[in-house]
């Protein structure tokens, strides 16, 4: 058993241990006597209520490492109680913030190449991940999270001076809906959801 394995089935025991009851009332969750029913990053999963199994009713697969510890920590977050700002910022300026350090334009350097190197692709890919398009950076998407949690994108193509760069801009409030780690695992997913659905579509063409 290896230590993302380890991870997750803590996860899961977390959450078996937690109140359900509590967690569908707090965030109106469809529900039956065998799963609770999410949408994470636009998209339909299902938690099993005895096991704590997640399963991606889209496709049929079980969920992956940062799906499970990303849904665990949105449902079960031991913090303020979670709302809104609508101001949004890079990571290492919201509020409750534990660390100081940047993280720069350069963080997802290899992923931002790809996407300037095929800009169509990353544009339908975004698209078709349930993204919308806003007029920020030279292309940039929102991506509902979770409930009415959401990301913003923002991508620059290079040029003779500088890379290709992409940012994430998160609620000021992020904090008070998951931990610090998770905005990475939340991250991480969707760049490869996207690079997935692109190479797909390259294989398409």
């Amino acid at each position: 058993m290896d230590n993302y394995e380890i991870s997750r089935n803590r996860a899961q025991d977390y959450f078996l241990n937690f109140d359900q009851k509590t967690i569908i009332e707090r965030w109106d969750l469809q529900h039956d006597t065998d799963y609770l029913y999410v949408d994470f990053v636009g998209r339909p999963y299902r938690v099993s209520r005895k096991t704590g199994k997640i399963d991606r009713l889209f496709d049929g697969k079980e969920a992956g490492f940062s799906e499970v510890l990303s849904i665990f920590d949105l449902l079960c977050h031991r913090g303020k109680d979670p709302f809104l700002t609508g101001r949004y910022a890079p990571v290492n300026s919201l509020r409750g913030c534990p660390v100081s350090v940047g993280v720069d334009t350069e963080f997802y350097g290899k992923t931002a190449n790809f996407f300037d190197r095929e800009p169509l692709l990353f544009d339908a890919a975004c698209h078709n991940l349930g993204g919308i398009s806003i007029a920020m950076g030279d292309i940039g998407f929102t991506f509902r999270i979770f409930d009415e949690m959401q990301v913003i994108l923002k991508f620059y193509h290079s040029d003779e001076d500088f890379p290709a760069s992409l940012t994430f801009l998160w609620d000021e409030n992020t904090l008070n809906f998951i931990y610090y780690e998770t905005v990475f695992y939340i991250a991480g997913f969707l760049l490869n959801e996207i690079c997935r659905e692109m190479r797909y579509q390259q294989e398409e063409i």
